[in-house]
């Protein structure tokens, strides 16, 4: 047996440009044109994501809509469908299944594979030569085309011994490549790319490296292990090992719990109708509920952000005694918590609600309200039921009523001027 059998084999896929593709693939005019998904040209929204195309003209995510016009005039503003977003993203998790029962998403447009003990089945359906050792770059590379012939999608793809060198790998081969890591070379491969290629090094933490005066990975991967961790502690460990391409990190099947599901949206013009601005923050929240209870999840924590004309952003959140997933457990709390922060003479902006402290569903039940809770359950069930069937915008319920005089809806719900593409 070739001793390369015994080595994991980890893949991350990661869809290219993924919102500005997947409307370049609906709308075949727009193929080869810079696309910036995120609002129309007069929105006051920032970018979602935009094609290479737009990426060459300076566009980058996050940006204001206005400077990105500036930027790329030529450009096709689209305010994006999360629908048919989410609708690719399940399609190529379903192509990434065919190859290993190990996926593992990360979000819409990213997964990990593990195909350690695939190779045998693989070889069997004529994807792989079965003796051959770069074995691992022949399925990624088989993976990409098929993602391509199917889905019409362009992917890059990372390969390596581990989940932090594919996410390298797959970094550095963008767009639309393919990169194999050898087993034994991760870190000699790692050790010449600047410190801030390698995952997991945040502002804090590079604020206590800038001490040791470090320009690469392998500077990093030189120092004691004992004196990262006298500064940093445990995490010290951790990243000295990731310097050196050690990372342990297991794929499991299934989709990631996310940190957080939020939901926001930029006003058409600042608001200084307080009303306006709770009914819109409970529609939020209500979405962010249905999203809780979609992907079978409990939150604790609620996070209410108002983002003024002027552009300062102020953001509370409180914890629940509890975990839920009922919206009227958080409505109060986030009612209290937008008082707290909408305290400026100031037209608003956005308005934005999220969840977070979460957990899968199942919770012990109490002594005393279980029949209540039992009965709110069920109220909920029916809710989603119809909503299922007929649309979010079939049901406008609580002080969402308010917004029936200012916003247009169809079956999706309320058409907001800048929809949340992001959980």
């Amino acid at each position: 047996m070739n001793r390369s059998q015994h080595h994991p084999v980890i893949l991350l896929i990661d869809i290219d440009a993924f919102f500005p593709q997947v409307e370049q693939i609906l709308r075949p005019a727009l193929r080869g044109r810079p696309v910036i998904v995120g609002g129309r040209a007069d929105d006051r929204s920032v970018v979602a994501s935009a094609s290479y195309e737009a990426r060459a003209r300076g566009v980058q995510t996050a940006m204001p809509i206005a400077r990105a016009r500036r930027l790329c005039p030529a450009a096709a503003f689209l305010r994006g469908d999360f629908h048919a977003y989410a609708r690719f993203s399940r399609r190529m998790m379903n192509l990434c299944r065919r190859y290993t029962p190990l996926v593992e998403p990360t979000s819409l447009d990213e997964a990990y594979l593990d195909l350690t003990g695939c190779r045998r089945h693989l070889a069997t359906r004529g994807i792989i030569e079965g003796e051959s050792e770069a074995w691992p770059l022949q399925a990624a590379d088989h993976l990409k085309r098929a993602i391509r012939r199917h889905l019409d999608l362009e992917v890059t793809v990372g390969a390596a011994t581990n989940r932090l060198v594919a996410k390298v790998a797959c970094a550095r081969a963008k767009p639309s490549g393919v990169a194999w890591i050898r087993p034994g070379r991760e870190a000699r491969f790692l050790a010449p790319l600047p410190l801030r290629d390698l995952p997991g090094i945040g502002p804090r933490t590079a604020e206590g490296l800038r001490r040791y005066n470090l320009r690469r990975i392998g500077d990093l991967a030189r120092l004691p292990e004992r004196r990262l961790v006298a500064d940093f502690g445990p995490a010290g460990r951790t990243l000295a090992e990731r310097a050196r391409g050690i990372d342990p990190t297991p794929v499991t099947a299934g989709e990631a719990v996310p940190r957080s599901i939020s939901r926001e949206t930029t006003f058409e013009s600042n608001l200084n109708d307080t009303p306006q601005m709770t009914a819109m923050l409970f529609y939020l929240l209500e979405r962010a509920c249905r999203q809780l209870r979609e992907d079978g999840l409990l939150a604790r924590t609620v996070g209410v952000k108002v983002r003024y004309a002027d552009f300062k952003t102020v953001g509370r959140s409180r914890t629940l005694p509890t975990f839920s997933d009922h919206d009227e457990d958080f409505w109060p709390v986030a009612r209290d918590l937008f008082g707290r922060v909408h305290t400026r003479r100031v037209g608003v902006r956005l308005v934005g609600a999220s969840l977070s402290h979460l957990a899968p569903a199942g919770r012990q039940m109490g002594l005393f309200d279980e029949a209540d809770r039992q009965r709110r359950r069920a109220f909920y069930r029916s809710v989603d039921r119809v909503r299922d069937r007929f649309g979010f915008g079939s049901l406008v319920t609580g002080r969402s009523i308010d917004l029936l005089a200012t916003h247009e809806r169809d079956d999706r719900g309320f058409r907001l001027r800048t929809a949340c593409l992001s959980r």
